[in-house]
């Protein structure tokens, strides 16, 4: 699958300019930041298909963190569709049963824990950059990166303005904004 980062990045909220989403984006396919366990109410310890929702809720915190200024329900809407996608596929029941099996065991192995119950977010962080390239942790992630960074809902909550397109584009709109280019006298209210 070919990714068209542009389309991604063209609706990423402008809390952030274009180099620190770059930077933001990519950190977070490796994973890092903090977690909170405080959480919105989850349903049941166990999802339909024999899911774990708080242990999958608890990855997906994990991988896209944004503590601070996102709850948990837009995790919890992500979670949901991922649980909801098992129920009418089998080949995703088993890749997120069989995932959260296994990821579930190293935790058990290496802490002697369950993943949930690891309170050090660098622990979580290591264990899931094991499988960071596996199938499980990228059906997870491509989950989020929709469900999180296109989420009209959420794009006020990132600083985000919208897509440009309909009103012309960057280059009257906004273009002019990025701090990290050299301004362009050329372009419309760039600085000369």
């Amino acid at each position: 699958m070919i990714i068209n980062w542009e389309s991604y990045i063209s609706r990423v909220p402008l809390l952030f300019n274009r180099r620190q989403l770059l930077k933001a984006l990519f950190a977070s396919t490796a994973v890092v930041g903090l977690t909170s366990q405080a959480a919105v109410p989850v349903a049941s310890a166990k999802g339909g298909k024999g899911i774990d929702k708080k242990f999958l809720l608890q990855m997906a915190k994990d991988i896209y963190p944004h503590d601070g200024f996102l709850d948990d329900k837009p995790y919890v809407n992500v979670v949901d569709g991922l649980i909801k996608e098992a129920g009418t596929d089998a080949a995703t029941d088993k890749l997120l049963t069989d995932g959260l099996t296994a990821l579930n065991a190293s935790a058990k192995k290496i802490h002697g824990k369950s993943y949930t119950q690891i309170s050090s977010y660098g622990a979580r962080e290591a264990l899931l950059r094991h499988i960071e390239l596996g199938g499980f942790f990228q059906k997870v992630r491509g989950g989020l990166l929709f469900g999180l960074y296109n989420n009209k809902d959420l794009f006020p909550k990132f600083g985000y303005e919208g897509s440009s397109h309909e009103h012309g584009g960057y280059i009257d709109r906004g273009f002019s904004d990025m701090t990290w280019l050299p301004q362009d006298p050329r372009v419309k209210g760039g600085k000369k």
